[in-house]
């Protein structure tokens, strides 16, 4: 289930003109919607000074099935929910149908969210520099998801509507402009094309060590800690076309 018409250029463009954080949260849903992703729940943990409605952090969003949610909270899974409690060790989004060594309560907690339309997930979490960090979780009630693709997919999409939120909430002076080669440009390109640093080295005929440099050094002008957030915001400033 993948709508092959969507253009992230274009879901781009639209999240920077949104205005509110109700307008990027709309625009999120409906392209993680187009990819059969129908719920979705995300906020900001870890930083035990910062209260939940603080402003100056992301709030907390969930439009999970309410009697989902009535249940998750009677029930207290928030205490045993490795949708969440893993995201704070993790360096990269997760399937919640590949974690593996859960215990029976969390098992059964998977099986009644499945039966409450659930059926799978995704986790994308994003590390702060405070140590904070920011959770999507993101839900399907189908099975026939394109598991190879949707954790790309849906971690591009997070990770982009959550630059934009951030820059909502500490709006501000631009920083220092960003000067990329051509080689940085070039492989960032390929890699929002969905290329490996593999693949990249076959297509130009270089080894993958040179084509892991140059991307690393793009990643460290573009102070982006993961080479997606690099691709994002390369896109944003108008470094790359993809």
């Amino acid at each position: 289930m993948v709508d092959d018409s969507f253009r992230f250029g274009d879901f781009i463009e639209r999240t920077l003109q949104a205005e509110s954080t109700p307008a990027l949260v709309a625009e999120l849903k409906s392209a993680l919607g187009q990819f059969g992703f129908a719920y979705m729940a995300c906020g900001s943990f870890g930083d035990p000074e910062r209260s939940l409605d603080d402003e100056t952090i992301p709030a907390v969003i969930v439009d999970y099935p309410e009697q989902w949610q009535t249940h998750y909270f009677e029930n207290n899974y928030v205490t045993i929910d490795p949708v969440v409690t893993r995201a704070s060790l993790a360096r990269i989004p997760y399937r919640w149908s590949d974690l593996q060594d859960l215990t029976a309560p969390q098992r059964r907690m998977f099986a009644e969210a499945g039966d409450a339309g659930l059926v799978d997930g995704i986790t994308v979490p994003i590390h702060g520099p405070a140590g904070e960090v920011f959770v999507a979780a993101i839900a399907t009630p189908y099975l026939d998801i394109d598991h190879r693709r949707s954790l790309s997919v849906v971690n591009m999409l997070v990770t982009q509507a959550h630059t934009v939120l951030v820059g909502l909430k500490h709006p501000g002076a631009p920083g220092a402009p960003v000067s990329l080669t051509s080689r940085e440009r070039e492989y960032l390109i390929w890699s929002a094309r969905g290329k490996s640093s593999w693949d990249i080295g076959v297509i130009l005929n270089i080894s993958e060590n040179t084509v892991n440099f140059h991307l690393k050094n793009a990643m460290s002008k573009l102070k982006a800690s993961t080479r997606v957030l690099a691709i994002v915001k390369a896109i944003r400033m108008g470094l790359i076309v993809p």
